[in-house]
């Protein structure tokens, strides 16, 4: 069966696939085709070698007398494969696949066509799995009634679930969506692309997109905390002293900033310069509120924060979004504490060391 091979071959160089798959799916679909013809019973053997370009198939017959059945072979054409052949014994007859006729045409075709939708359906997967952790573009296809919204990838489906959607994104069908790749899942039609706008990473990555330096490495983005159509705020650190890493992810005039936020459909954004102490760090992540002094407890991770009476409502922020951020950024557990407290607690602690409480 060269002519077969030679299918194999043509396939395999057209659509790029390997050439021992495409035979593996050719060798599979004659194998159907021959038990449409001679039956479920029917004991077929492939024997192919890439090598020398053979592809040839036997089916085993029974020798009789007087064959009725496509599985059956005369004696004297059973002699001519096998001079000891006799009634009742079994040999196996090289098939040619023009036998088959139609049946071997069309189980062809279809095996083939499946092939290349499974293999171009797996380069998708591929191509797709290298994006997780990335921002991609796609065309919204549809809004489900559960508000989860279908897009499409050309190549793929996209989902962005209701629990990944900000609380500000309005969405239309036809309109270009960007979202970032949470994860990507292969099943037996499509590949499927599991999407976030409301993942931290999000953010990351449109700093990236937007900011050159971030995206070249000069500015390194340290940190992200989020609390999606709220607030984020993002820690920046650069190594080059000369390089002002909030100034540079803000931009002239804001336009950096301006462009994330209005992608985030007007999200508040905190960019703030981390530092490798604690102290600074706590007090840098506490944006927009000005920290009069902070207390580290290193080893329990907690930290207390205070600040005048004019700031306190700012510090903690509305619905204490202010202060869960910075705990988050920071990975301390943050007390904030007004400066009148810290002095009360000083005062308490004169008194119960024997410091001098008014008394002669």
């Amino acid at each position: 069966m060269s002519d077969i091979f030679d299918v194999a071959k043509k396939i395999s160089e057209e659509h790029d696939i390997d050439l021992e798959t495409v035979t593996d799916y050719l060798a599979d679909a004659l194998k159907i085709a021959i038990t449409k013809k001679y039956g479920d019973e029917a004991e077929v053997r492939i024997e192919k070698d890439i090598d020398k370009n053979t592809f040839d198939v036997f089916v085993k017959k029974k020798v009789v007398k007087n064959p009725i059945r496509d599985n059956e072979i005369s004696l004297m054409e059973a002699k001519e494969i096998d001079k000891n052949a006799k009634i009742g014994d079994y040999i196996e007859e090289k098939v040619d696949a023009k036998s088959l006729g139609r049946i071997a045409v069309t189980t062809i075709k279809n095996v083939i066509t499946k092939l290349l939708r499974d293999v171009e359906k797996h380069k998708a997967y591929e191509e797709y799995r290298k994006k997780i952790g990335e921002i991609i573009a796609g065309e919204v296809w549809s809004i489900g009634a559960n508000n989860n919204v279908t897009i499409d990838f050309k190549n793929s489906i996209g989902i962005l679930p209701k629990r990944e959607q900000g609380i500000n994104d309005k969405y239309v069908v036809g309109e270009i969506v960007r979202a970032y790749v949470l994860d990507v899942v292969e099943d037996a039609k499509n590949v499927r692309l599991i999407l976030s706008r409301t993942h931290p990473g999000f953010v990351k990555e449109l700093f990236r997109k937007e900011v050159p330096e971030v995206r070249e490495g000069s500015v390194e983005i340290k940190a992200v905390a989020r609390e999606p159509s709220r607030r984020t705020k993002v820690a920046v650190y650069s190594k080059d002293s000369r390089i002002d890493p909030i100034g540079t992810c803000v931009g002239s005039k804001g336009v950096r900033i301006a462009a994330i936020v209005r992608e985030l459909g007007d999200e508040k954004i905190d960019v703030v310069k981390w530092s490798a102490d604690p102290s600074i760090y706590i007090r840098n992540a506490m944006s927009p509120a000005k920290v009069i002094s902070v207390e580290i407890d290193e080893e329990l991770k907690k930290a207390k924060v205070y600040v005048d009476e004019s700031n306190y409502s700012m510090a903690i922020g509305k619905g204490g979004v202010n202060a869960k951020l910075a705990a988050r950024l920071t990975g301390y557990n943050i007390d904030i504490l007004k400066t009148s407290e810290q002095e009360d607690s000083s005062e308490n602690s004169l008194d119960e060391n024997g410091g001098n409480n008014g008394e002669e």
